[in-house]
């Protein structure tokens, strides 16, 4: 879940949101919609134990069609996209430390990287995970310590002003940007996309969907809270690299490089995750679908679903843009989230009377604010956000033809 959008947003966020309570506020709401997603999907887990994520659950929950439709949603616009978001995020980081680094060419060599590190083994594939995770949760822990030790320089207002907070809470701004804090929490779900390689699945999917969940929301505030400290609003507005500014202003121009190195690795976990759950879906589609048999490699790695997730990265690296990859990303995972979510109300008979109270509000309140984000999404950024609805139609209508053939 930690990677792209904790360390890109911010800086957009601030050109409309302009008070520390409100970007709180913004990133909250945010934790708590994530949150309920992890619940309902943890649900879906215990009552649809088999991997595959969506593509599984719409199967089960809908028709075949519509699992088709997820999965390839969630190969091309869930795992690709974000995979060359992250590999670019990584990329401008690299070249805050060497100016003469193009950025798209950084990415393009850490997306080939990750491609190797994880089309060897699936021992080989979780050790490269853990470590940069592990390094990247370091990096973020070293950056909220320092913002409490160390005097920032920044001058955003704290003190609560409930008719100016309250206000930008309401403005259409907000939802354009709680948009961008969907795509920064988004991962919550991916645990279930393995579910039948985990050693006592049902429990540690729970523990990984709802404990992530609420670990990310923590360290999402404390970071925002971090960068906001460190530097003034001037230096963050409408900047990507705003761990790299945050950081400068906290320990001067000496350390810019070696911090933006840092960072740089960090966000290789991000990358990594990618190249590591996508596969997964095309290999779960390989088995429901004979004529994408290839996906599936049987107990190896799915080195081919592993190619073809890095190839369409790599075109996503050339030929898209960093803003509208973000709106067409979300747009599409959204929306295969919902039908999922919705689909837990055509179980209800499973659950338990405390299970149906809960769950049933936590889907509510899901698919209310999902909705209404995608529907802001079409009025801000029509273009984006149309193509990954017509992605999302286009799948589901693909799988037709590959049926009969």
């Amino acid at each position: 879940m930690v990677g792209t959008g904790i360390f890109t947003s911010l800086g957009f966020q601030l050109e409309d949101l302009p008070s520390g309570p409100a970007i709180i506020t913004l990133w909250l709401v945010g934790g708590v919609i994530a949150l309920c997603g992890a619940l309902c999907y943890a649900a879906l887990a215990r009552l649809l134990p088999r991997s595959g994520g969506e593509h599984h659950f719409l199967t089960e929950l809908y028709h075949p069609a519509l699992g088709f439709m997820a999965g390839l949603v969630s190969a091309i616009v869930g795992f690709a996209a974000p995979t060359a978001l992250s590999a670019l995020a990584l990329g401008e980081y690299l070249r805050q430390a060497f100016p003469a680094l193009p950025v798209p060419a950084a990415a393009t060599a850490v997306i080939l990287i990750g491609t190797l590190a994880h089309s060897s083994s699936a021992a080989t594939s979780a050790r490269v995970q853990t470590a940069a995770t592990a390094l990247k949760l370091l990096l973020i822990l070293g950056l909220i310590l320092a913002a409490i030790v160390l005097p920032g320089r920044g001058d955003i207002r704290w003190s609560p002003d409930p008719a100016t907070d309250l206000g930008a809470v309401l403005q259409p701004a907000f939802a354009t940007a709680l948009f961008f804090v969907f795509y920064s929490y988004s991962g919550w779900n991916a645990a279930i996309y393995g579910l039948e390689e985990w050693h006592q699945p049902e429990r540690t999917v729970r523990r990984a969907l709802v404990g992530g969940t609420l670990l990310v929301t923590a360290l999402y505030l404390a970071l925002n809270t971090a960068f906001l400290h460190a530097a003034p609003v001037s230096a963050l507005s409408g900047e990507p690299a705003v761990g790299q500014i945050a950081a400068r202003h906290l320990f001067g121009d000496d350390a810019a490089r070696p911090l933006a190195l840092l960072f740089a690795l960090g966000l290789f976990a991000s990358v990594s995750a990618m190249l590591w759950a996508g596969p997964r879906v095309l290999a779960a589609m390989g088995r429901s679908l004979p004529a994408l048999g290839f996906f599936d490699p049987g107990p190896r790695p799915p080195r081919v679903a592993l190619a073809t997730q890095t190839a369409l990265a790599l075109a996503f690296v050339a030929f898209a843009g960093f803003r509208d990859l973000v709106t067409f990303t979300q747009a599409g995972l959204t929306t295969c989230s919902m039908f999922a979510v919705a689909g837990l109300f055509r179980l209800r008979d499973r659950l338990g009377p405390g299970e149906i109270v809960l769950l049933g509000v936590a889907a509510t309140v899901f698919l209310a604010m999902s909705g209404f984000v995608v529907i802001r999404s079409i009025q801000a950024d029509p273009l984006p956000t149309l193509a990954a609805l017509a992605v999302v139609a286009a799948s589901a209508l693909l799988w037709f033809p590959l049926q009969r053939s």
